[in-house]
């Protein structure tokens, strides 16, 4: 859903972990992210602020992914893009989802939708052929 997509928009939420991240790929696929839970970018420093992380993020505008993964033992999702930086979003929390992520605006799915649901499972939601 992501692979070779290119990070093109964010939508800022409610508090410092809630955000909606949009990709596309030429003109006829675009999928999105929407973060409700702990995420940073991956870079050679430590610091977590989140002013910083924010930019980190907003400055891989454009950048195309070029690596996807899931976490083994939870959905935890890393976006590796072409300047090497990864999107690191935790795919775990006891009571809530973490991260929702499909191939249709608005938030939905045309052909798959993944949520990172509570205590660490992933619902895949595939659609069927007729």
């Amino acid at each position: 859903m992501f692979n070779t997509t290119s990070f093109v928009g964010i939508d800022f939420g409610s508090g410092p972990n809630h955000h909606l991240l949009y990709f596309k790929r030429g003109n006829d696929h675009e999928a999105w992210l929407s973060i409700e839970g702990p995420w940073h970018v991956h870079t050679a420093d430590a610091v977590f602020d989140e002013a910083l992380q924010l930019q980190r993020l907003i400055d891989l505008r454009r950048e195309r992914v070029h690596q996807v993964r899931l976490g083994d033992g939870h959905p935890h999702l890393e976006l590796t893009f072409e300047s090497g930086h990864t999107l690191f979003v935790n795919g775990f929390h006891e009571q809530y989802e973490s991260w929702q992520a499909g191939d249709a605006r608005p938030l939905g799915g045309d052909q798959y939708l993944l949520v990172a649901m509570p205590q660490g499972e992933l619902a895949v939601f595939v659609e069927e052929e007729a």
